[in-house]
C-alpha cells in the first residue's frame, strides 16, 4: 500500500513537472515568435521625421516604438523622388512585391498608379485612423480615384510668401503685403542696387525646379492650368494677365535674369544673402532661410500665406504638394502596413513628427504649444494648408502636361512669346492629354 502511494506521488510529481515544463516551453515559444519585417519605400526625409533621426529634433522614434511593440523590424529603402517612384512603378507590376508600404507624392498619383494600389477606405472603416476628419478634405480629394481613397496624407509642402524684414525697412516698407497689388508694388520697390554694387531682386521663384512654385504665383491672379474637374484653363483671361504681369516684372529686373533656370538651391542662397527680398517657396524653407550659420539675416526672414488678387474673392491662395502612405495591391503584409499608417497618422504622432521636421497635414497640430515654440509661423501655415489646392494628377499624362506648361510659360515670361500666344499654345497642346 505504502509502495503504491509512493509511486502515485512520484507519478503526480512527474506529471506536474511535465505540465509546467510544457507550459514553460509554450510560453517561451510565444515570447520568441519570429520577428516580422516590414519594408518601406520612401524618401530619406520620411524616415527622418518618423524616427527622429536628425540631431536637435524632439519628436522621438515614433515608428521605432511601434515596431518594438509589434515585434517588427523596419526595413527602410530610401531614394530621391524620381528613382523611388520609378522603383515603385516596377514593383507594382510584379505578381508579388517585397515593398509593404510606400510614400508617394501626389503629382505621381496617376490613375495608372492608383489602380495598382490597395483601396484604403475598407481598411479605414474596419480600423479607423483616429480623428480622420481632422485631415482636410481638400487633401484627401487629391488622393481619390473612382470615388476610392488610395493613399493617406502624411506630409505637405505648401508655398508661402517669404519676405526679408530688414530689406523692407531699408526701402521704407513695413509689414507684409496684404493683397496681390501690394505684392507687386513691394516687389518693384524692393528691386534696387545697393551702394556696394549688389543687385537686389524684389521677387524670386525656383522656376527651373518645376511648375509648383510658378503655378502658385499664377494662382494668386486666379489662374489655373487644369482645375480639379480636369478642365484645361490655360488660355483664360486670368492666365494671360498673370503671364503678362510676370513678363513685365522680368523686363523691369524684378525677377532674376536667370529666372527660367533658377534652382531651389539658387533661390535659397539668394534669400540668405539678401539678393532676393521676397520669394515664393514652401513654408518649411523658413528654417534654412534663417539658419544663423548660413544666413546674413537670421530671424529677419518671415513667411505668410500668399495674398490673392481681390478680384478672385479670396484673401489668400496656396498650392501644396502632398506625400502620402500607399499600400501596394500585390503586397502580402497589408494588415501590418495599415497598422503603421494608423500609428503615424494619429493626432498625437502628427505633432511628434512635426517636431521632427515634418509638415503636418492636420491644421490642429499647429495649435500645439511645443510646435508654436519651435516654429513661429504655425498659424500662418495652418491657414494656408486649410485652403491649399494641389496640381491635379488624376490623368496619366500629367508629367507631360507639366513639361509643356513650363516650356510655354517660361517663353512668355522671358519674352520669347506673347502671353496670348503662349496661353493659346498651352491650351492646344495640353487639352488632348487631359482625359476626364
Amino acid at each position: 500500500m505504502k509502495t503504491r502511494m509512493k509511486f502515485k506521488r512520484k507519478a503526480l510529481n512527474l506529471a506536474g513537472g511535465l505540465f509546467f515544463a510544457v507550459a514553460s516551453i509554450s510560453a517561451t515559444a510565444q515570447e520568441k515568435k519570429p520577428e516580422l519585417t516590414l519594408t518601406i519605400l520612401s524618401h530619406k526625409v520620411h524616415e527622418n521625421v518618423a524616427r527622429g533621426l536628425v540631431q536637435g529634433t524632439t519628436g522621438g522614434d515614433i515608428a521605432g516604438e511601434w515596431a518594438a511593440r509589434n515585434n517588427v523590424k523596419l526595413n527602410w529603402i530610401t531614394a530621391d523622388i524620381d528613382p523611388m517612384h520609378d522603383r515603385l512603378q516596377r514593383e507594382l507590376t510584379l505578381r508579388e512585391t517585397s515593398i509593404d508600404l510606400a510614400l508617394i507624392i501626389n503629382k505621381y498619383a496617376t490613375p495608372r498608379m492608383s489602380r495598382l494600389l490597395e483601396p484604403l477606405d475598407p481598411w479605414n472603416k474596419k480600423e479607423p485612423i483616429e480623428n480622420f476628419s481632422g485631415i482636410p478634405a481638400n487633401l484627401i480629394t487629391s488622393l481619390t480615384y473612382d470615388n476610392g481613397m488610395f493613399a493617406i496624407p502624411y506630409r505637405h509642402a505648401t508655398t508661402g510668401l517669404h519676405f526679408n524684414e530688414a530689406i523692407l525697412k531699408e526701402r521704407g516698407l513695413s509689414g507684409p503685403p496684404r493683397n496681390l497689388t501690394e505684392v507687386l508694388d513691394y516687389a518693384r520697390k524692393l528691386t534696387y542696387t545697393r551702394a556696394d554694387g549688389m543687385k537686389v531682386n524684389g521677387l524670386t521663384v525656383p522656376a527651373g525646379a518645376g511648375p509648383f512654385a510658378v503655378l502658385s504665383i499664377l494662382n494668386a491672379f486666379g489662374a489655373e492650368l487644369v482645375d480639379q474637374k480636369l478642365n484645361v484653363k490655360a488660355n483664360s483671361p486670368e492666365m494671360i494677365k498673370a503671364l503678362r504681369t510676370m513678363n513685365q516684372l522680368y523686363k523691369e529686373g524684378v525677377l532674376p535674369s536667370n529666372y527660367a533656370t533658377l534652382s531651389i538651391d539658387e533661390v535659397i542662397t539668394s534669400v540668405q544673402t539678401g539678393q532676393a527680398a521676397m520669394a515664393f517657396d514652401p513654408f518649411a524653407r523658413y528654417t534654412i532661410y534663417n539658419d544663423p550659420k548660413k544666413s546674413k539675416y537670421p530671424g529677419q526672414i518671415k513667411v505668410v500665406p500668399i495674398p490673392a488678387d481681390p478680384a478672385t474673392g479670396k484673401d489668400v491662395v496656396a498650392m501644396t504638394e502632398i506625400w502620402a502612405f500607399a499600400v501596394p495591391k500585390n503586397s502580402i503584409q497589408k494588415e501590418l502596413a495599415w497598422s503603421l499608417i494608423r500609428e503615424l497618422s494619429s493626432p498625437a504622432n502628427t505633432v511628434r513628427a512635426a517636431l521632427n521636421g515634418n509638415g503636418p497635414v492636420r491644421p490642429a497640430a499647429y495649435s500645439d504649444t511645443r510646435l508654436k515654440e519651435k516654429l513661429p509661423y504655425t498659424q500662418e501655415e495652418a491657414v494656408a494648408i486649410g485652403k491649399a489646392t494641389t496640381i491635379p494628377s488624376s490623368y496619366d499624362s500629367s508629367a507631360q502636361v507639366n513639361m509643356i506648361f513650363m516650356e510655354e510659360s517660361q517663353a512668355a515670361v522671358i519674352g520669347l512669346k506673347t502671353p496670348e500666344d503662349a496661353a493659346a499654345s498651352m491650351q492646344k497642346r495640353i487639352s488632348p492629354l487631359v482625359k476626364r
